[in-house]
């Protein structure tokens, strides 16, 4: 009987084990815990291998658990939000190094949940890291350091490349705004069509409910000298003394900015389908081969070497096309490069743990970075290395060049402050009502727009416990007048006739079976008539 009993229990404890995810990753306690976004194509199979050479050179197994993008921070928040008695009273796992993305570093530092590197950096030679991802490791203008860059997710102008060559165009085409602009227009103009029959729209972004507002603006901002979020000083006896943070996003340059990114965005016949599609619809249509130009993210590149079966996209009409990257254009105050990407760090909570448990982490932490791992790490997955002894490796491919080049001048990042998630939320929240505005014809655009643009500048204002003083409606007339100007766009014109791209293989071969059933018909007719 309690044979029968005992073999029930662990009847039922393997069957919860199994129903419930959270009972069933708990590693055994020697094992180390390590916490990954999905990166991309394979980018779990790149890190088992990586995960799986560390084991045999240190006898420590590695436990990776995948977290979705989606979900990461408010997950991340849960767990570090624990104390070291409901780890121990819950079982819960706990990471012993985790990913984050760039923009998360400084919250999770300001909040106290991840531990201070300071002491590792002399191990791991912090100075072979672009000083831009380096940015993100500080909170604000604070020096001490609670992060490493693992990848850089590096945006840039992505074109399909056969129409592209096909209609004549080169980089001058897109030097500036104006002749930006005139180029999309006369792609708009020209009614392309690629080789499956379908249109091909010159460029969009993508904003209907989307989460990239901020990545896709920013560039824009910076071009013309603005930007969303600035430090703030105060000004005493011809001195000035740093006070925080405040919003930029009315200042005249960043209104500016403003003003050429809604372009994009309001232009029916550039752009006929971002207010109504989000940003990775958008870029499936680009993969159709849909769509002339879309800005993106490097991984695109690597996703064409391999099969849909693992998600790729080498059977996509764009890899039959072929890519290319061509330069952002150039405004008054340059030519900018969003570059964000993700981090390693070690939570706090390891402060409750052995000195060898810490220390164990710590090694896996410098192993990840080490050249080679973060080489082949990011050569799966497609995204930047953030070592600079690897980016020279990378140049030599054309497309990861035009990304790379000029990269440590032009390559910027969002600022580092702890309320930055916020403001994301803040930014994408005032593009999505723009979009609206912009799809209800009834609704007065000019009057709108200005509002809604007010609004999110006074939201990031109270995130940043800023107060400006400033009057409301004359600020709301300053921006009304602002955004009502006109874009200044020069007419480009299509040096060559477009071709199509290469017909469908299923095209081909029911052409190829018409013919062979013409000539089968042909042959036995002519046998008849004899």
């Amino acid at each position: 009987m309690n044979k029968i009993f005992g073999f029930f229990l662990l009847v039922v404890f393997s069957v919860a084990a199994f129903a419930d995810p959270e009972l069933h990753a708990v590693p055994a306690k020697d094992t180390l815990s390590l916490w990954v976004m999905d990166d991309g194509v394979n980018s779990g199979f790149a890190l088992q291998k990586i995960t799986r050479k560390y084991s045999q050179q240190t006898k420590k197994p590695v436990k990776v658990r995948f977290l979705n993008w989606g979900e990461a921070f408010d997950e991340l928040q849960r767990v570090f939000a624990m104390d070291s008695s409901e780890v121990e009273a819950s079982g819960a796992e706990v990471p012993d190094v985790v990913q984050l993305g760039s923009s998360w570093v400084p919250y999770f530092a300001d909040a106290g949940m991840i531990s201070s590197i300071d002491s590792l950096l002399d191990v791991v030679d912090s100075t072979r890291f672009y000083s831009e991802a380096m940015k993100a490791t500080h909170v604000g203008r604070g020096k001490e350091t609670y992060a490493l860059p693992w990848f850089l997710d590096v945006r840039g102008l992505f074109v399909n490349e056969r129409l592209w060559l096909s209609m004549g165009f080169n980089d001058e085409d897109v030097e500036n705004f104006p002749e930006f602009y005139g180029t999309l227009r006369s792609v708009a103009k020209a009614q392309l069509k690629n080789g499956y029959g379908r249109p091909v729209t010159a460029f969009e972004f993508g904003v209907r409910e989307d989460w990239t507002a901020q990545q896709q603006m920013a560039p824009i901002l910076w071009s013309f000298g603005g930007d969303l979020v600035v430090e703030c000083e105060v000004h005493e006896n011809d001195s000035s003394r740093f006070s925080g943070y405040r919003s930029a996003l009315v200042d005249s340059a960043s209104l500016v900015g403003l003003r050429h990114y809604l372009k994009f965005v309001r232009d029916q016949e550039i752009s006929p389908n971002g207010l109504r599609e989000n940003s990775s619809q958008i870029a499936d249509r680009f993969v159709r081969s849909e769509m002339l130009m879309i800005h993106g993210t490097s991984e695109i590149i690597r996703k064409m070497e391999f099969g849909s079966d693992v998600g790729g996209l080498m059977e996509s009409p764009l890899a039959k096309d072929g890519i290319a990257v061509i330069p952002s254009p150039k405004g008054p105050a340059g030519r900018f490069t969003f570059v964000g990407g993700s981090h390693l760090a070690l939570p706090k909570l390891l402060s409750y743990r052995s000195a060898q448990r810490q220390k164990e982490a710590a090694d896996l932490f410098l192993f990840l970075l080490r050249a080679d791992n973060v080489d082949q790490y990011s050569r799966q997955i497609g995204f930047l290395p953030a070592d600079r002894s690897l980016i020279h490796l990378w140049a030599q491919d054309s497309r990861y060049y035009q990304l790379i080049n000029g990269l440590e001048k032009d390559g910027r990042s969002f600022i580092n402050i702890p309320e930055w998630r916020e403001v994301e939320v803040v930014m994408n929240n005032m593009v999505g009502r723009i979009a609206k505005s912009l799809a209800d014809t009834s609704c007065d655009e000019s009057d709108e727009i200005p509002r809604v643009v007010l609004a999110a500048h006074e939201q990031i204002d109270s995130l940043l416990r800023h107060e400006s003083g400033l009057d409301r409606d004359s600020l709301w007339a300053c921006i009304r007048l602002a955004l009502m100007q006109p874009v200044e766009e020069h007419e480009n014109e299509i040096r060559e006739e477009p071709q199509e791209t290469e017909r469908p293989l299923f095209v081909v071969l029911v052409a190829a079976a018409a013919l062979v059933l013409v000539v089968v018909v042909i042959v036995v007719v002519l046998r008849r008539k004899r």
